[in-house]
């Protein structure tokens, strides 16, 4: 090759080299940056509303299964104990807790007190706050109503809240008080093993519905996902 051959080879790989480096250089034009912006953008405007109802539907199975696990613990105890003991459902305070069958005064009408939240209440309005350490052992005392102690004194008549993305639509039990904002509905587990029909149907806020059912012959809980036909069929009063 001559000289003259080699400069044009020489300088065609140089301008080469400078146009592929400006290509690299000159990064993402404004047009591109604006659709990854857009396309991010619409990715997160889809996802988060799923996200938030993955997490109300997560939130309504964990109180369901936390509710079926507490009555799972009255008949146990029911039976091992032989005594009666029962699962208290206030909708108004969104609320529930363990008690014995013992513990429930009939008042006048239908309405119902629980000595053993009654007694708790007193107790710890009583207490300073420089008592507040003592209210585990108060709990434990509880147990001992009436000359009664066992394995569940540390949990009768201590409420368990509702979750805020959870509400009691409806309770169907043949245990049912009227009255005040204090009225509860609540079933009772028998030591031969068995229970009362009861009912519970737990929404989310995005309006999915959970039925927690007890079969009166086995005292045993199940949870179930409604359909919207179900639902329908229902014509429950669920909330917005």
């Amino acid at each position: 090759m001559t000289a003259a051959g080699r400069e044009r080879h020489s300088g065609r790989g140089k301008g080469q080299r400078g146009v592929s480096w400006c290509r690299y250089a000159s990064g993402f034009t404004l047009i591109e940056v604006t659709i990854v912006i857009f396309i991010i953008v619409m990715m997160t405007s889809i996802t988060i509303p799923h996200m938030k109802t993955f997490a109300e539907s997560t939130r309504l199975r964990s109180t369901a299964r936390s509710i079926r696990s507490l009555m799972e613990f009255a008949r146990s105890s029911s039976v091992t104990q032989r005594t009666e003991y029962v699962v208290m459902f206030n909708s108004q305070q969104r609320e529930y807790w363990l008690s014995l069958l013992e513990f429930l005064d009939q008042e006048s009408g239908s309405n119902v007190t629980d000595s053993s939240r009654t007694a708790l209440s007193e107790s710890l309005a009583s207490l300073s706050e420089s008592d507040e350490d003592s209210i585990g052992t108060m709990a434990e005392e509880e147990g001992q109503i009436a000359g009664t102690y066992s394995r569940t004194g540390g949990i009768l008549g201590i409420p368990k809240p509702l979750p805020a993305s959870v509400n009691i639509a409806q309770i169907s039990s043949p245990r049912t008080t009227t009255g005040d904002a204090n009225e509860t509905e609540y079933i009772v587990f028998y030591p031969n093993g068995t229970a009362e029909d009861f009912e519970i149907y737990l929404q989310s806020q995005s309006g999915k519905l959970l039925l927690l059912s007890v079969t009166q012959a086995t005292g045993r809980a199940a949870i179930r996902e409604l359909t919207v036909e179900e639902i329908a069929e229902l014509d429950l009063e669920l909330s917005e």
